[in-house]
């Protein structure tokens, strides 16, 4: 039976495909797809690469033993302060990467069935979902690195790593290598002047292997459904006759040891959300004073943000209502706003992150909700990173 490796570039992006059979692996241009999917679609199997730039990939702090007494609900809700989408609404998957901490990919619900729904409807043999950045082969010593016309990927490990824009290269490079610097690097194909130049700086400090251009299809044979990170597992596994009873029954083991144990973690869980509730509300509270320095008092924070936007969108209809969901993601990250001015074109925002992974962490979260969003530079400020981006309403 053949296999078709499909890949999304982005949400609502184009396709690019691959089909694998005994008789070998060919690139599928897009009338190839839709004719494949349109005729028998059902007897095949299909392995779909999702957009890297749509998930959240996070290494946490979460120990072995914790992960004995906790289930993957839990893990995601560590997750809060990184995604503006709430954590019910999230769906994701963890691989432990020492005894102390798990890596962790999270998707939204509903970008993932909306990523699957033409391959349900069409019957296909659905076998699993996973991060294009695994296209990118590992390196047991440090990085991969692939520079093309339009992204940089940046694989960090077995279970992690970042795509962006080509022209972030430089700048993804400088973060990463404050964040922890690799022994080696292996780059595939060729790379702008620039980054050679940047690799070179480091001397007998790295090691760096410049390897032939990667083909993609040199990875399909770790794609599939036990790969770790295949999204298509607890609630979204593929359900078959052979597997829904196994299915239930590892969520009733599940069931019997989680009841055993929530009582004694709920308290703890319910004075950290308490805290991190507080730290948010003051965050919000801080932003609002620096739109409206005149409020002398702050009874009910939304209702007066409200006031405020019902009685300004008319002067600044192009300004508030951008400025409004832009506040959203910005009060509830760890961002720092440095400067935010506004022209025909949108916002031109300047903030402070932790790292380079934290600014594009903002770039999503703004894309999430329907604004154009566009980093126009990063670069390295004390221990983290100042960036620029340009904000503006989808057309």
């Amino acid at each position: 039976m053949e296999t078709l490796f499909i890949r999304i570039t982005a949400l609502g992006g184009r396709w690019e495909g691959w089909q694998q059979s005994d008789a070998g692996t060919f690139p599928l241009f897009e009338a190839d797809l839709e004719a494949l999917m349109s005729a028998n679609a059902e007897t095949r199997r299909i392995v779909l690469l999702v957009p890297t730039t749509a998930c959240i990939m996070s290494t946490l702090p979460v120990s072995r033993q914790q992960l004995r007494q906790i289930g993957a609900d839990e893990v995601l809700y560590l997750l809060e302060d990184q995604a503006l989408t709430p954590v019910e609404k999230l769906h994701g998957v963890f691989q432990p990467v020492s005894d102390t901490h798990v890596e962790v990919v999270a998707i939204d619900q509903q970008q993932l069935q909306t990523l699957l729904e033409p391959f349900k409807a069409a019957n296909c043999q659905l076998q699993a979902a996973i991060p294009d950045i695994f296209l990118i082969p590992a390196n047991p010593d440090g990085w991969s690195l692939v520079v093309d016309a339009l992204d940089c990927w940046l694989r960090l490990s077995a279970y992690s790593g970042l795509r962006l824009e080509a022209v972030n290269a430089l700048s993804l490079l400088q973060t990463a290598w404050q964040e922890k610097a690799p022994a080696s690097v292996r780059v595939y194909g060729d790379v702008p002047v620039e980054i050679e130049s940047w690799l070179a700086t480091k001397g007998e400090a790295l090691e760096v292997d410049f390897l032939p251009p990667l083909q993609f299809s040199e990875e399909f044979s770790k794609l599939n459904a036990r790969h770790p990170m295949n999204l298509l597992q607890g609630d979204q596994a593929v359900k078959t006759a052979t597997s829904l009873s196994g299915h239930w029954r590892y969520a009733a083991i599940f069931l019997a040891v989680a009841l055993g144990v929530q009582f004694m973690y709920d308290g703890l869980r319910l004075m950290h959300y308490k805290k991190q509730a507080a730290m948010h509300k003051e965050q919000a509270v801080q932003l609002y004073r620096g739109w409206f320095p005149d409020e002398q008092r702050i009874v009910n924070l939304r209702r007066q943000a409200e006031a405020h936007l019902v009685e300004k969108e008319s002067r600044q209809a192009g300004f508030m209502p951008l400025m409004t969901r832009v506040g959203e993601v910005l009060g509830q990250g760890n961002w720092n706003t440095r400067r935010i001015d506004f022209d025909d074109n949108g916002l031109l925002l300047e903030v402070d992150a932790l790292s380079l992974s934290e600014l594009d962490r903002l770039r999503q979260q703004l894309n999430g909700l329907g604004i154009t969003s566009e980093t126009l530079s990063a670069n390295s400020q004390g221990d983290g990173v100042r960036g620029r981006l340009r904000i503006s309403e989808s057309s």
